[in-house]
């Protein structure tokens, strides 16, 4: 029997040494625009989480609103050849769902955006988050949606307007939502750690197949549902909950290859119960409400002392794979909320979006798992390595956890 220490002291220095760093610095960045073009008329809504703006007030100081909207005025422009349309309206802070902001502007070109090369460029957040991406959806009147990705190195991208028939407006609507799925699941590194998370204690292709399949069922379902407005989750939870499902599932790879998953149950039950104590005073609650961590607990409570071998864990993984692939689903379905789906292309840009994030879902587990056969090949792997990776997973996981339960 191998001892569950070392991975349990690699996860507490690793937590010291993410402790250290903003909370912000392990989030995805990303914001989102909607824009409607009317004649020489643009109309913009602009949204971010609130956890992303709060980085202006570490590079400026004054009111957080004004901040917010003086950073947007400045960083987002429409041209019309080398001419700027003016914004008719000062930016304007909406009111948003939980753990969003939301502001509106109104720009005014000379000649109509129709018959004129008309070009948005956007770089807000990019000087404060590199990585930051901006996703846009422009809403032409008898014309397909067209979407925009806008990255550090691209701000700006020309508002391009063709005369297609019906079937040529879905196979557009169903390839940019592929791509936007692809770039949205290799954007997730926390989508990504969980896939890794899951591969870790798996040897066979039967398993990783099975794997794969309940993650996807899951995930489909509620990104379905989230999407279609049957389901309206708080996405500060949502986010906090993902972080929770990369600690456990880490945490049973550890307790399943050590034989002994006391250790784990213990520290995780110490840490939800240290939660729930801390809910009981508004000043210290988490964004999660005592029973959703009253509920984790008692999961955790249920479901770790099952981790007790190899083979009942590997067996148990597919289901493992689909009730947390639930939670995932609201996760990938937020940029499709705040960014709007095409009304007459609803179902194309739905199907092509979960196809794009299944396509990057299985690059990741091929890559993952051929590197993983070729290191085996060449030299054996030291016993501690899986485990070692499972702690450091585990302490990301739960760093995830704990900083967006505080978002």
């Amino acid at each position: 029997m191998r001892s569950a220490l070392t991975p349990l002291f690699t996860i507490l220095l690793l937590l010291l040494l993410l402790a250290s760093l903003p909370s912000e610095a392990h989030n995805r960045s990303q914001s989102f625009s909607q824009w409607t073009l009317d004649q020489n008329q643009l109309q913009m809504l602009f949204t971010v989480k609130a956890r992303e703006a709060t980085r202006l007030q570490v590079a400026g100081s004054g009111d957080f609103e004004t901040l917010l909207a003086n950073h947007i005025a400045e960083t987002v422009s429409v041209r019309q050849n080398t001419a700027i349309c003016a914004a008719t309206q000062h930016v304007k802070i909406l009111g948003a769902k939980p753990g969003y902001l939301r502001l509106a502007a109104t720009f005014e070109c000379t000649a109509s955006t129709e018959q004129t090369a008309t070009s948005i460029q956007i770089g807000s957040f990019f000087a404060m988050a590199t990585t930051h991406v901006h996703y846009a959806r422009v809403a032409v009147t008898n014309q397909p949606s067209l979407e925009y990705l806008f990255t550090e190195n691209r701000q700006q991208h020309e508002i391009t307007l063709s005369e297609q028939h019906w079937s040529s407006h879905i196979e557009r609507a169903f390839t940019q939502y592929t791509a936007l799925g692809i770039e949205h699941i290799f954007g997730g590194f926390d989508h990504i750690a969980f896939l890794l998370a899951l591969l870790l204690l798996l040897q066979r292709m039967r398993d990783v197949i099975w794997m794969v399949s309940g993650f996807t069922v899951g995930h489909s379902m509620t990104l379905c549902l989230a999407v279609l407005g049957w389901v309206n989750p708080n996405i500060l939870v949502v986010e906090a909950l993902i972080g929770f499902t990369i600690a456990l599932v880490a945490a049973e790879n550890i307790a399943a290859r050590t034989a002994s998953n006391r250790p784990i149950i213990y520290a995780v039950t110490a840490l939800l119960g240290v939660l729930i104590l801390l809910s009981l005073n508004p000043s210290t609650a988490p964004t999660l409400p005592m029973t959703s961590l009253a509920g984790l607990l008692l999961f955790t409570l249920s479901y770790l002392p099952l981790a007790n071998n190899r083979a009942s864990t590997t067996k148990n993984r597919p289901l493992l794979s689909l009730a947390f692939g639930l939670i995932h689903g609201f996760g990938f379905a937020s940029v499709l909320q705040e960014i709007g789906l095409p009304e007459d292309q609803l179902w194309s840009a739905l199907l092509g979006f979960n196809i794009g994030v299944e396509l990057g879902q299985l690059m990741i587990v091929a890559a993952a798992w051929t590197l993983y056969k070729i290191v085996k090949n060449i030299s054996s792997i030291p016993r501690l390595v899986p485990d070692i990776s499972s702690a450091l997973l585990c302490g990301l996981g739960l760093y995830w956890f704990i900083a967006r339960s505080y978002a």
